[in-house]
């Protein structure tokens, strides 16, 4: 099994070069909010908010927002640093995000309910709606929904990644984000390896629009955020946020921070990655994705068939279903962008969900919320098992 890099936008920090005001951080200020739920032992907050403190300070993050909930061990919200640096406003728990590659999940699950509907197979080919896309005869529906296919993660492309950090107000379009993934090789030949690529979730939503007829961003909007009233998730317009929300964060030299917030356009990430959303709503959306609340039995038992064989994300170990991923006894997914890095995850086995907000990506030594997530979810673990 070819162990996956496991991109997720991280490589865009290598392109950043940008001519805007540089903001800095002196000090995180810390505030705790403790919210319903069973009571959470003083030692438990301690040590999760330890690791969230930790994580910031070490990186120079101006803002967290992590929400911890366990049926035997209690709850916890904490809300640490800035939301906005210049105007000096606090992190609130129902401030929006991007939520980058968690994006992934809402797809993938449209995807699944057309299974259920019928009216799309995990075995159909690619060729079956796009013939002309290198290896489609071989790439499976399944494979695009694993990271199995093989397809160039469109991202990874030099020419890209320089035109969307200089041109926020360039619009891409789908098939545009294919021809330059198909323009490079393979990674591999279709199901002989694991390779982490936004390209196949922008092929995939490409699919649902030739089955439905409508887009990804109204497919998720009916389907699945009004059905759950998640009245926080959308799919944005243009590159700012409604409504309240956290400004996301680049990092320039030392201690400098470049505010990133609208500096680039969400339709070069779209299906891979556009959303956005909230606390509240994600632990909604994590608790539904790990039950398969939306989806047939069967179905949600093939989504959580994780790929064989020995890969990392980021020297992290994962494992890896249909858009959904699994660490530390825990499934869901992590989403990392320019400016925001996140994590969504429920544990079946023990009913704790964990979601992680924090407002700097890229970080050094490629931290993100995915190695917090699993600091904390140790924690939860250890004290969920007593």
């Amino acid at each position: 099994m070819k162990k996956g890099k496991g991109v997720m936008g991280l490589s865009f920090s290598r392109f950043i070069k940008l001519s805007v005001v540089l903001l800095f951080v002196a000090a995180v200020t810390m505030s705790v909010v403790s919210c319903g739920g069973a009571g959470m032992s003083t030692e438990l907050k301690g040590k999760l908010g330890q690791a969230v403190d930790s994580a910031m300070q070490k990186y120079n993050i101006p803002g967290a927002i992590v929400g911890v909930w366990s049926p035997r061990s209690g709850d916890l919200v904490m809300l640490k640093g800035k939301a906005y640096i210049k105007a000096g406003a606090d992190m609130e728990s129902a401030d929006r995000v991007r939520i980058c590659s968690i994006t992934k999940t809402f797809t993938i699950t449209v995807v699944l309910e057309l299974v259920d509907e019928g009216k799309l197979s995990l075995d159909d080919k690619l060729a079956k709606f796009y013939p002309n896309i290198p290896n489609s005869d071989q790439i499976t529906i399944r494979q695009l929904c694993n990271m199995t296919a093989g397809i160039f993660s469109y991202s990874d492309d030099p020419a890209f990644l320089k035109t969307y950090t200089e041109d926020p107000n360039k619009v891409w379009k789908p098939e545009e984000l294919v021809a330059i993934a198909v323009a490079h090789p393979p990674y591999f030949p279709p199901s002989q390896g694991w390779e982490y690529s936004n390209t196949n979730s922008i092929i995939l939503a490409m699919i649902v629009e030739k089955i439905t007829g409508k887009d990804m961003a109204s497919q998720i909007q009916t389907r699945l955020a009004d059905d759950l009233q998640l009245a926080n998730t959308y799919w944005p317009d243009g590159t700012g946020i409604e409504g309240p929300h956290a400004h996301g964060y680049l990092a320039g030299e030392g201690d400098q921070l470049t505010d990133g917030t609208s500096l680039f356009n969400p339709s070069g990430m779209g299906a891979s990655g556009a959303l956005i959303s909230n606390l509240d709503d994600l632990k909604t959306w994590a608790i539904s994705l790990v039950n398969g609340d939306l989806l047939k039995k069967e179905t949600q038992a093939q989504r959580i068939t994780l790929v064989p064989g020995d890969y990392e994300y980021f020297g992290i170990k994962v494992k890896y279903g249909l858009g959904i991923l699994s660490s530390e006894g825990y499934l869901g997914h992590p989403g990392d962008g320019l400016g925001y890095t996140n994590a969504a995850f429920h544990s079946p086995a023990t009913g704790t969900t964990v979601v992680v907000f924090l407002n700097k990506s890229p970080n050094e030594d490629t931290f993100m919320a995915l190695t917090l997530f699993t600091q904390l979810a140790k924690i939860m673990n250890a004290a969920d098992s007593k």
